[in-house]
């Protein structure tokens, strides 16, 4: 665990919980739509990969 995760933690208890929740669930908003991308897109090129291989070499 960071020591930016650690304080964060520690200020969920603080009046400063709005903020920091707010915080985090930009983050995972922003990572999220990312994650999904890199997946389709690897899959993508796994599937060209598979079907036209000996092309690629």
């Amino acid at each position: 665990m960071t020591i930016k995760n650690t304080v964060m933690d520690a200020l969920c208890w603080t009046p400063l919980a709005p903020i920091v929740r707010y915080s985090r669930k930009r983050v995972i908003n922003k990572k999220t739509p990312e994650d999904y991308d890199v997946r389709r897109i690897r899959e993508l090129l796994n599937n060209i990969m598979v079907a036209h291989g000996d092309m690629l070499s």
